[in-house]
């Protein structure tokens, strides 16, 4: 078996280290504009209409409701399940906006870490970025959203209580 060249294993080396170097960099301004990104998330906000213009809905960057507002004729002309397919139209709506929305807040962290290295240029056999990235993703949906507004900022109680 052949051996490797001094420059061979030269030039392996320092490509490693620009590897690594363009890792870290990456990392290093993503962390520092992680706090923007999470407050950001904290405080946005998308509503919707329903069609009829019966119902508003307000939610989160996770698509929790945090206001229903209904119109004044609300009531007016129909029956109660009527009333429920706008308030279940409005947040669906509401909900895929807030997702729209949060997309864009986290393009900056999601854009870079597109274009830094893999793990398997520094590492050969490790599984590659985005797919862990689609493993962290499908555990979370499977958890309360809320979680993820934890994960920004410290807890802090309902007002009232």
């Amino acid at each position: 078996m052949e051996q490797p060249s001094l420059d061979h294993l030269q030039a392996a080396n320092d490509e490693m280290k620009r590897l690594v170097d363009t890792l870290l960099d990456g990392l290093d301004q993503r962390a520092a504009d992680l706090p923007g990104i999470c407050d950001r998330l904290a405080t946005s906000r998308s509503s919707a209409w329903s069609a009829d213009r019966r119902v508003e809905v307000t939610v989160d960057a996770y698509g929790i409701v945090l206001d229903v507002r209904l119109a004044d004729n609300a009531f007016e002309g129909g029956r109660p399940e009527r009333l429920a397919r706008s308030i279940k139209e409005a947040a669906v709506a509401a909900a895929r906006a807030a997702h729209r929305r949060r997309d864009e807040i986290l393009a900056p962290i999601t854009e870079t870490t597109a274009v830094l290295p893999d793990l398997t240029d520094l590492f050969p056999g490790m599984p590659r970025l985005p797919d862990i990235r689609r493993i962290v993703q499908a555990a979370t949906r499977t958890r309360s959203d809320t979680a993820a507004d934890t994960a920004c900022s410290p807890a802090q109680d309902e007002p009232g209580q």
